[in-house]
């Protein structure tokens, strides 16, 4: 049976050609890797931010070999995710290390709302989604390739717009999230100020317990 890339492997090959791709189309993106502690409570692997680009998270699943090849997907962490809807499913159909370098236009990009009906109903600690389960028709779940998530994202159909820094504190004031946000500035894109996301601003004496989860897209 054949051994697929690791999901890290997939990880920095997608993230850093989505960097590449907003540098080349003159945007300054900041990627910000998320930590183990901090995912249980934001679910994403990677997030994105940058003047001109509006927020938005991805959550790597890795493909797996067997007689149907499959993406695991962790219920608990899908119903959390569920709560932002700016954290998409990567689901990439990277099989070998030769495809590295198309690793971007080898990943499916998915709604967690789109997901819902397939995984809410769950009852195990992991679903197997299979290819075969996405595409468009009755019973599929859609998606995007890069292409078309970036056009949305671009055209305001996908992403998250923070309005202020309020609203950024509303989502990242998880404890659990302080090492990853340290020094992280993130660009207040109706504004086009730059936000410094210092620890002092962050305020983290003053941190409630639970996540509010940020307004929906505009």
């Amino acid at each position: 049976m054949a051994t697929y890339p690791h999901e890290r492997q997939v990880e920095y090959w997608v993230s850093h050609a989505i960097e590449d791709y907003f540098e080349n189309e003159g945007y300054d993106v900041t990627v910000l890797p998320n930590n183990n502690r901090a995912e249980a409570a934001l679910p994403y692997d990677h997030l994105f931010a940058g003047q001109g680009v509006k927020v938005f998270g991805l959550q790597y699943k890795r493909f797996h070999s067997s007689a149907q090849d499959h993406w695991l997907i962790d219920v608990a962490q899908f119903r959390q995710a569920l709560k932002f809807d700016w954290i998409y499913y990567a689901l990439p159909d990277i099989a070998s290390i030769r495809q590295r370098r198309n690793a971007l236009h080898l990943v499916r990009i998915a709604k967690s709302s789109a997901l819902d009906r397939r995984i809410s109903t769950a009852t195990g600690r992991n679903h197997r989604l299979l290819p075969s389960d996405m595409g468009i028709g009755r019973g599929k779940t859609p998606y995007y390739r890069w292409g078309g998530f970036v056009q949305s994202l671009l055209a305001c159909g996908e992403g998250w717009l923070p309005g202020n820094a309020d609203q950024l504190r509303s989502v990242f004031r998880d404890d659990d999230l302080q090492s990853t946000l340290v020094d992280l500035y993130v660009i207040s894109l109706d504004a086009k100020l730059a936000i410094i996301m210092t620890q002092s601003a962050l305020d983290v004496q003053d941190i409630d317990d639970g996540l509010d989860p940020g307004p929906n897209r505009s």
